[in-house]
């Protein structure tokens, strides 16, 4: 039995389609050990192990945040302004060329806005920049005025 061309066609395009789809849906293996990295500095930082995420730190971010004490003090400016997470939201790692960023959007116990985390680490995996800061999220559709 033959197929009518244009069914052919039809299907030869859904067959790519789906093709796409599943390769984007895929995630990279680059970016799940970016993901795995960026969890793994969050929960340094919020139990405390500076030494760990310094160690992961490239030089001129070491000095840019002020060594061991900077990053203490950072650390606990955090915890006394937002509180300890208490739960993540949201969090997504992806490359931008040979730079990788791993983002962390979690709540806090104090306040209601929740905290955004951002890591930015370069090709070798180091630590580049840090980032942290309120993250207002949207009301979804409807759910306002109550």
């Amino acid at each position: 039995m033959r197929m009518r061309p244009a069914l052919a066609l039809a299907l030869a395009g859904l067959v790519l389609v789906l093709a796409a789809c599943t390769a984007l849906a895929a995630p990279d293996a680059d970016d799940a050990a970016l993901m795995t990295l960026g969890r793994t500095l969050s929960q340094q930082f919020e139990r405390g192990d500076l030494a760990a995420v310094l160690r992961r730190g490239s030089e001129p971010w070491r000095v840019g945040i002020g060594g061991p004490a900077g990053l203490a003090a950072l650390r606990e400016r955090v915890l006394r302004e937002d509180g300890p997470e208490t739960g993540v939201i949201q969090e997504t790692a992806r490359r931008e060329g040979s730079v990788g960023i791993y983002r962390r959007i979690a709540r806090r116990n104090v306040g209601e806005t929740p905290s955004l985390m951002e890591w930015t680490l370069d090709s070798s995996s180091q630590i580049v920049a840090l980032e942290i800061r309120p993250q207002p999220t949207a009301i979804p559709a409807g759910k306002s005025g109550y």
